[in-house]
C-alpha cells in the first residue's frame, strides 16, 4: 500500500466518521423531540385523569340536583296525606262522639 492508497482510506474512514456523527446528532436530536412528546402525553394523561374526576364530581352534584324537587314532591305528599288521614280520623271520633 503506498501513500495515495493511505491517503484514499484515511478519506474515506474521515467521510464515514463525519457521516457518523451526523446521524449521531441527529438521533440525539430526535431522542430528545420523543421525551419532550412522553413528558406532554404524560401531562395530557394526568390532565385527563383530573377531568375524569371533576366530571364524575359533576355528575354526582347534577343528580343530587336532579333529586331534590322529587324529595320535596315526596316531603310534601307525606304531609298532604298525613293530614287528609288526621282529618277523618278526626271527623270519625266527632261523629261517634269523642
Amino acid at each position: 500500500m503506498d501513500n495515495e492508497d493511505i491517503a484514499r482510506e484515511h478519506q474515506l474512514i474521515y467521510d464515514l466518521a463525519k457521516s457518523n456523527k451526523r446521524r449521531i446528532d441527529n438521533l440525539e436530536e430526535e431522542q430528545k423531540e420523543l421525551r419532550s412528546l412522553t413528558q406532554a402525553v404524560s401531562m395530557m394523561a394526568s390532565e385527563q385523569k383530573n377531568m375524569r374526576d371533576d366530571l364524575a364530581e359533576m355528575k354526582t352534584d347534577v343528580k343530587q340536583i336532579k333529586e331534590k324537587p322529587a324529595k320535596r314532591w315526596d316531603f310534601i305528599a307525606e304531609r298532604v296525606l298525613g293530614l287528609i288521614t288526621a282529618a277523618i280520623v278526626a271527623w270519625m271520633l266527632a261523629q261517634i262522639g269523642l
